[in-house]
């Protein structure tokens, strides 16, 4: 008896090794992409399940290891995010981990839009100009009276993003970059909404956490107007029925036509010593980056994955590799371009993933992910 139990106990951690050496790559952030991500075959075989919690949580989780930002209990492996690593949490990852983990990967994902859905009984089809945008954030035009086509008179209440969100970057880099003298004060390109505008938040505004909340918090009562990723705008305007509609901005709707044109034109770093840099592969709108674009749907940018070039588990190496080579594959092979679209995205263009698959999965690249000669005993932990 006591050689049996000695062998089933024997067997059980035997077993136990062998289930973290087959752990799941694990991984979460942005909520802006969690439907796209928890979409039936976005992510490859051996993925765990994309869990949210925000772009700062996402980052935090992976610079850090620290899977309970995101939700999870095992060492993260990659991360979503929708505002872009500063050149401090580079330079800090770098100089941390860099020796014990191997580099990190940023790379945009997909193309997307920022959407300005509303909850107004009455409104038909409501047409911000900037202006009216600016001044509706800024807390400058707080009744629907001032706003074309919105129905009777009533407060505005905005919803916002109560926590650090890369949906709230991507918003807070148009209104900086077009608001100017709309309002009487300025916007700051920040990942947390309550920080950005120079005037302080107006009492008509409210805070909700997460796209779902926000997008809950929408619902409660009429007269709300809130900034959404096109996926989350499109399931409130489902679940509002006629009461929910998304406004257009400048006379374009967030469709995935009006930000394709723009998407197309984003290029890759061009040389392998910039692709070898993780900041240059970073793409913004706006101050201090590309132009937005003078016709189609304005408040436009992109949500951006993070992995690792090493990890110490050589089937969390294949799976990566493997979705990589799907997620960049070219438009007419095997891809995630038909779920990106259904979400209400824009893939990259072929050209740029292109360049992604050259740079990080190619078996030429020095910078490929499990690259021998880089990740020699080193990689992020089991």
């Amino acid at each position: 008896m006591f050689k049996r139990t000695l062998i089933a106990a024997s067997m059980a951690v035997a077993a136990l090794a062998s289930a973290q050496s087959m752990a799941a790559v694990t991984g979460g952030g942005a909520t802006l992409p969690l439907p796209l991500y928890t979409t039936a075959g976005v992510l490859s075989s051996g993925f765990d399940t994309y869990t949210g919690g925000g772009s700062g949580a996402g980052k935090t989780a992976f610079l850090t290891n620290t899977p309970s930002a995101i939700g999870k209990t095992a060492n993260v492996d990659f991360a979503g995010s929708d505002s872009v690593l500063t050149a401090a949490e580079l330079s800090t990852y770098a100089s941390a981990h860099n020796a014990a983990w191997g580099p990190l990967i940023q790379v945009p994902s997909v193309g997307t839009s920022v959407a300005v859905p509303f909850n107004k009984a009455g409104a038909t089809a409501v047409n911000l100009t900037t202006a009216q945008l600016c001044g509706v954030f800024a807390g400058t035009i707080t009744n629907w009276s001032q706003i074309a086509n919105s129905g009777s008179a009533a407060p505005i209440t905005v919803v916002y993003r109560a926590e650090s969100s890369g949906t709230t970057e991507l918003f807070t880099r148009y209104l900086n970059s077009r608001c100017g003298s709309s309002v009487p004060g300025t916007f700051a390109v920040t990942t947390t909404f309550s920080g950005s505008y120079s005037g302080g938040l107006p009492s008509n505004f409210t805070p909700a956490t997460g796209s779902d909340g926000v997008s809950a918090a929408l619902k409660v009562a009429d007269g709300r107007i809130t900034y959404l990723s096109p996926d989350w705008a499109a399931t409130s305007e489902a679940g509002l029925a006629d009461t929910a509609k998304v406004a257009q901005i400048n006379g374009a709707s967030p469709s995935t036509a009006n930000v394709s044109a723009a998407v197309a034109t984003v290029s890759a770093p061009a040389t392998a010593a910039e692709r070898a840099v993780p900041a240059n592969w970073a793409r913004t709108f706006g101050t201090g980056g590309i132009a937005y674009p003078t016709s189609g749907y304005p408040i436009i940018g992109f949500t951006n994955l993070i992995f690792s070039q090493c990890y110490a588990d050589s089937t969390d190496t294949s799976q990566v590799l493997d979705f990589l080579n799907r997620h960049y594959g070219v438009s007419t092979g095997t891809n995630n371009d038909a779920s990106i679209k259904a979400n209400r995205f824009v893939p990259m263009s072929d050209t740029f993933k292109a360049a992604v698959r050259s740079s990080f999965t190619s078996s030429l690249s020095s910078l490929s992910v499990g690259r021998s000669n880089v990740c020699n005993g080193i990689g992020r932990p089991m």
